[in-house]
């Protein structure tokens, strides 16, 4: 496939990221900012995965303009969508002229911009990255970023905001101010810096490997003691907008495999075969993902030397960050890096013969991972200031006012979030006995209204909407159970997901009236059209954008997830193990489906209740 694209394109500049062959290599070899004149007629860009792209998308301004840019991705996970970007006159797309996007083969996808006048390559380029993301805006709650050194684009990865610098210095004005607010730079040794800024300082994966570390005088180069890389900090993020759980199999249809050094860098070795060979900077890809998906889990072999702990450490994160099991005996101390968390729960042997307990495993694993090891989470480690966390406003409407201190109990159970909630006693009055003593005994912010018993569903619902004041709209059922970590689990979902929503389904169900607790086959960790409305957490902006919930007594959350879908919003599914559906006779849910429907399609069912390790809760 590149032998074809260079011959198309004889006159082009080439330029590449985890591509062998000719042109600029964007990863390690280094290139001072082009400047303004600099213009070649085409320019081709190679990357091996759309997270390879994501990383030529930070060194944008390194590229030059040209009236012909074509981009081509070669390995792209089927779940995909196409990557058509989308033009914007203030990015100087009006010279525009022809745009071509196709598949030549399987899992290629090529972008082929054409222009009228020279255009800034890298503009084509960060808008192909930004469509292979959900065309979410790539923004990093962090300073504005100078970098600078091999590799040193893997700590910003989809940042088109980043400032490339010289290996001394000093960062690039931009519009008559400051080129950044902090600047890492990547060094295998010592060297002066020409700006007025400290940069922060990191080493190369060539100082960090083992021969460099071992050698006469290794102590002396700069921060190579293994005993640096014992913090998260040390090691470049894992890029969480295409390095996460989407994808994960719950039943997966091949066994245990182990990750191994082989040739000097980690691979999964299945069946004597390696099913996938990592980057030699220990990078994950969405690809490297997706090939492990069917895999029950990777057990650890620490045995082996392989290109260098920096490299090694890499591989651990980005595998826990994707919900990848992992198992092993024991950690080292040079994998510190992976954080004590990440450490104690690998080196705790669980056992994941069992589909669920896998799966529990894999969401402490992402959890822990995408918390440490993520963007935003890595740039607050290395001094950025710490963003205020989201307000989410929890919509609890409620006709029954025995159920009000159970719904509240779940509310105040959750963790790891900022909340609010606002309780609409639906034709309830607020002194009622039942009512009162929950509502005084409930510690966090609550706005409690009493809605007319006339009023339709949605209308209350709404009502509830204009009296909430965070940024997230979260709809909660007064009859459900939610384990501590499910606000802040479908928080994570959105951050990694782009959704305007995100949601899960009623993966397991208590039928009450026959005290069955069932396990149903449920598809999660996916881009879907509906999830279980007492699950829905929604950005405020796309609820104002549809007008919220439509005037109904009944279907109002499938009427609203409908509308958010025709005016081109996305829903996210993440899993379903922090929530537990309630379902007694139909006559008392809006949801009338019959309780047999409960009883089909089951992975397997037990008497009683029976919440599952995840909801924290005894049966």
């Amino acid at each position: 496939m590149i032998d074809q694209l260079l011959a198309d394109l004889p006159r082009a500049r080439v330029f590449r990221a985890g591509v062998a062959g000719p042109g600029v290599d964007l990863d390690h070899d280094l290139l001072e900012p082009a400047q303004a004149a600099e213009r070649v007629h085409e320019v081709l860009v190679l990357a091996a995965t759309p997270a390879d792209l994501r990383r030529v998308s930070t060194l944008h301004k390194l590229l030059p303009e040209a009236r012909r840019v074509v981009v081509a991705v070669l390995d792209t996970p089927a779940s995909h969508p196409a990557p058509v970007p989308t033009p914007t006159p203030a990015h100087r797309w009006r010279s525009l002229t022809d745009l071509r996007v196709h598949r030549p083969e399987d899992r290629v996808w090529v972008v082929d911009a054409r222009f009228s006048a020279p255009t800034p390559a890298g503009r084509t380029v960060t808008a192909t990255a930004r469509a292979f993301a959900g065309h979410r805006l790539d923004v990093i709650a962090a300073p504005a970023a100078g970098i600078a050194g091999v590799g040193a684009a893997d700590w910003r990865p989809g940042d088109p905001n980043a400032t490339p610098a010289e290996l001394t210095g000093p960062v690039p004005e931009r519009v008559g101010a400051p080129g950044s607010d902090l600047v890492l730079r990547t060094l295998d040794e010592s060297a002066d810096w020409a700006g007025e800024e400290t940069p922060i300082e990191r080493p190369t994966l060539d100082a960090a490997s083992w021969e460099r570390l071992g050698r006469p005088g290794g102590a002396e180069l700069p921060l190579s003691d293994p005993d640096v890389l014992s913090e998260p900090s040390m090691i470049p993020p894992v890029d969480e907008r295409l390095v996460n759980p989407q994808g994960f199999v719950t039943t997966p249809s091949r066994g245990m495999a182990s990750l191994a050094e082989r040739d000097g860098r980690w691979s999964v070795v299945l069946d004597g075969r390696a099913v996938v060979t990592f980057a030699e900077s220990g990078g994950v890809t969405d690809a490297d993902v997706a090939r492990l998906r069917q895999i029950r889990g990777l057990e650890i072999d620490w045995r082996r030397a392989h290109s260098g702990p920096l490299a090694a450490v890499r591989v651990l994160a980005g595998l826990a960050a994707a919900g990848v099991p992992l198992v092993a005996e024991a950690v080292p101390r040079w994998a510190g890096a992976i954080g004590p968390e990440l450490v104690r729960l690998i080196s705790q042997c669980p056992e994941i013969s069992d589909d669920l307990g896998r799966e529990e495993h894999s969401i402490r694993l992402r959890r822990a991972a995408l918390r440490t090891h993520g963007v935003a989470a890595r740039w607050e480690q290395l001094g950025a200031p710490s963003p205020a966390p989201p307000l989410v406003s929890v919509l609890l409407a409620t006709r029954r006012t025995d159920m009000v201190g159970f719904a509240l109990d779940q509310i105040a159970r959750q963790r790891g979030a900022n909340l609010e909630v606002v309780l609409a006693l639906h034709g309830v009055p607020a002194g009622h006995p039942d009512v009162a003593p929950a509502v005084a005994a409930f510690d966090r912010p609550l706005t409690v209204f009493e809605a007319p018993a006339s009023a339709v569903f949605g209308e209350v619902l709404n009502q509830a909407a204009t009296r909430a004041s965070g940024s997230f709209l979260l709809k909660m059922d007064d009859d459900d159970w939610y384990g501590p970590e499910f606000l802040s689990d479908l928080l994570l979902a959105h951050s990694y997901s782009g959704a305007q929503l995100v949601g899960t389904v009623p993966e397991f169900v208590y039928l009450s009236s026959i005290d069955v607790t069932v396990h149903r086959h449920q598809i999660t960790e996916q881009i879907t059209s509906f999830v279980a409305g007492g699950t829905i957490l929604v950005e405020r902006s796309a609820f104002q954008a549809v007008g919220g919930f439509r005037p109904l007594r009944r279907s109002v959350d499938t009427q609203f997830q409908e509308a958010l879908q025709a005016a081109g919003g996305q829903i996210y599914r993440t899993h379903g193990l922090g929530y537990i559906l309630r379902r007694g006779p139909a006559a008392n849910h809006t949801w009338q489906e019959p309780i047999g429907t409960f009883l089909q399609r089951n992975r397997r069912q037990w008497r009683g209740f029976r919440p599952g390790a995840l909801m924290e809760q005894a049966p």
